[in-house]
């Protein structure tokens, strides 16, 4: 098996707002703010490299503070960003996420920036082509423009089909229902999915209802989970917020309801959950292990007020899996 894996994403200077109390709209709400760095696709490769895995990570980083944040803070903690396109003019600026937390942790409302994005070129990903081929796993999220996202898998599946599925293999986080459809086009290509309701909506073409009924619509999730594994796609991972993950392959469904803890900041819990996911397939575990892994991970880090907790790694990850257990 190969050696690494390669995250491609999205890197963000997150701007994260704490109300003291519940959130009043149209007014000023007293609360404290804080900066860190973040990101979907920096913050599930940030989480992998805490985990001990040997993981690239390929964003765009502007020549500007946010961008000083991201690569200070990863050489600071030995997370390898350096095959990233970094630009040089000073009027690209960083991606930027603003999220506005009520006093339950929950994140409310956010707005993010990515018009950086852009500028990923196909020149840059040729440069890093063999570092992706190389690789057991190659992660995309859908921050990255819809044209790259094509370019990436057409230029590997070119060098490394085999028996008609692709080495290495290709997860995809669709990042939101606005963003997903970035991936359609090449949505067979991809192993694993791992989507929120409204994501898995949009890719599949099924509506489900509100997020509070979502696991009690059973026959609308295998329908939409069949729908996504007829075009290719191997594993399905459904997050259904505090009610569980519901998951489908072509050979079984299951569903595991979450432990609920409450939370300091749930924005970067899905990441988390990702990166779980990404590093129990890397080490070949059944599904129902990845799942519960991820759930800990999750936990982990919404309990914490940054999107990737300082505090996690392997032994914290296991513990957490047994008390919940």
């Amino acid at each position: 098996m190969n050696s690494h894996i390669t995250i491609i994403g999205g890197a963000n200077l997150d701007i994260n707002g704490f109300s003291r109390d519940p959130l009043s709209m149209h007014d000023s709400n007293p609360g404290r703010v804080e900066y860190c760095p973040g990101g979907v696709g920096r913050n599930i490769a940030e989480n992998l490299h805490r985990l001990g895995a040997d993981v690239k990570f390929i964003g765009v980083i502007g020549d500007d503070p946010g961008g000083e944040l991201i690569k200070n803070s990863s050489a600071q903690i030995g997370l390898n960003i350096e095959h990233s396109l970094f630009l040089k003019s000073k009027s690209q600026v960083t991606s930027v996420y603003i999220a506005l937390m009520d006093s339950n942790g929950e994140m409310k409302l956010a707005l993010s920036d990515m018009d950086i994005m852009e500028h990923m070129s196909y020149e840059h990903l040729e440069n890093k082509a063999a570092i992706i081929k190389e690789s057991a796993i190659v992660l995309l999220d859908t921050n990255l423009p819809e044209r790259i996202i094509q370019f990436i898998i057409d230029m590997i599946e070119k060098n490394t089909q085999c028996d008609g599925k692709l080495k290495p293999l290709f997860f995809l986080d669709p990042v939101s229902a606005k963003k997903a459809p970035r991936a359609l086009s090449r949505i067979s290509k991809f192993h694993t999915l791992k989507m929120g309701f409204m994501e898995a909506s949009v890719l599949s073409g099924i509506t489900l209802n509100d997020e509070s009924a979502v696991s009690r619509q059973h026959d609308k999730l295998e329908e939409l989970t069949e729908r996504l594994i007829s075009t290719g796609v191997q594993r399905v991972f459904i997050t259904l917020g505090k009610e569980g993950v519901y998951t489908a392959t072509a050979q079984k469904r299951f569903f595991r309801p979450v432990h609920y803890i409450k939370p300091l900041n749930t924005s970067g819990g899905g990441d988390a959950f990702m990166a779980g996911m990404v590093y129990g397939t890397y080490k070949g575990w059944a599904d129902e292990k990845i799942v519960s892994f991820s759930m800990a991970m999750a936990s982990i880090t919404v309990q914490d007020k940054a999107a990737v907790s300082p505090d996690l790694c392997l032994d914290l990850v296991i513990n957490n899996m047994r008390i919940n257990e």
